[in-house]
């Protein structure tokens, strides 16, 4: 196994341990703290370890047709346990998430479909784009959840709100563009073969 897929498998473990900080205070009371700090960690690691495993498969020359598959599966299941989470805890709205859930399921399908004509989708602009829209929508997440747990910055907390449901907004417009793009990148296979 290559650093970059080694990278990517990272995101995946790391994925169901950012749910159960995220949850941590109803496990355990008084771990409000705890839960901000690691929640914080887990995705400082998530998004870095996004970010180096695109840079070391390109700059050492070790893209792999594994790893065309593996990076945007390690991305869908973290970034969706994100965004699982702040639904659940109502910071992000529920129909936001499911456009969220449903770019990402039916990218999966065109993913499968593509290969059926021997082609390994390597990331389009629109999911490079797609990917850092909802990075920042993962910060703006945390940090709506943080405030709230920490009871930081109350008197601003309408507004910091408000703008985290931009940049949620946002995310499902990208989401649904890129997987018009996708499916669109699919038809021009179809009708070339």
């Amino acid at each position: 196994m290559n650093l970059p897929n080694g990278l990517s498998l990272t995101r995946i473990v790391l994925a169901p341990f950012f749910f159960i900080f995220f949850f941590l205070e109803r496990i355990i009371q008084g771990s409000g703290i705890y839960a901000v700090l690691g929640v914080w960690a887990l995705f400082i690691i998530i998004e870095v370890s996004d970010l180096l495993d695109g840079y070391f498969a390109r700059k050492f020359n070790l893209v792999s047709d594994i790893g065309k598959i593996l990076d945007p599966f390690a991305d869908s299941l973290s970034r969706l346990t994100y965004f699982l989470c702040f639904a659940g805890a109502g910071i992000m709205p529920l129909w936001v998430f499911l456009i969220l859930l449903y770019r990402d399921l039916g990218v999966a399908f065109i993913r499968q479909n593509a290969s059926r004509y021997g082609i390994v989708f390597a990331s389009r602009l629109s999911g490079k784009l797609k990917a850092w829209v909802y990075a920042f929508s993962g910060f703006a997440g945390i940090f709506v959840f943080s405030s709230k747990k920490l009871l930081l910055l109350q008197r601003y907390s309408g507004s910091i709100e408000k703008y985290s449901l931009i940049v949620f907004y946002l995310s499902a417009l990208i989401a649904i563009w890129s997987l018009i793009d996708y499916a669109h990148s699919l038809l021009k296979i179809k009708n070339n073969n």
